[in-house]
């Protein structure tokens, strides 16, 4: 039951914090660069800003996806602890 709880923990905070983490990266874009972020690949875009871009939305996903286990893990066991004993069968 904890695994399953667990993993449906993680799937609600990297839902939330994706979203999250993809305006925060949106609006650093826009300031940096002063262009909208890419949605889609297109030609005009220079091979140096799509390697820019790519490997900064790669960084955010990954700590997203790591940031949002351990919050996960981390509430499952409060949750766990708060609830004692009653919560075994």
């Amino acid at each position: 039951m904890d695994k399953l709880l667990d993993k449906g923990m993680a799937l609600g905070i990297s839902l939330a914090g994706g979203f999250v983490a993809t305006r925060i990266f949106d609006f650093v874009w826009k300031k940096t660069t002063g262009d909208d972020a890419p949605r889609v690949a297109n030609d005009e875009m220079t091979l140096k800003r799509a390697l820019a871009f790519s490997i900064g939305s790669a960084v955010v996903s990954a700590a997203v996806q790591v940031l949002s286990q351990r919050g996960a893990s981390s509430t499952v066991k409060k949750l766990r602890s708060k609830a004692g004993d009653r919560a075994e069968v």
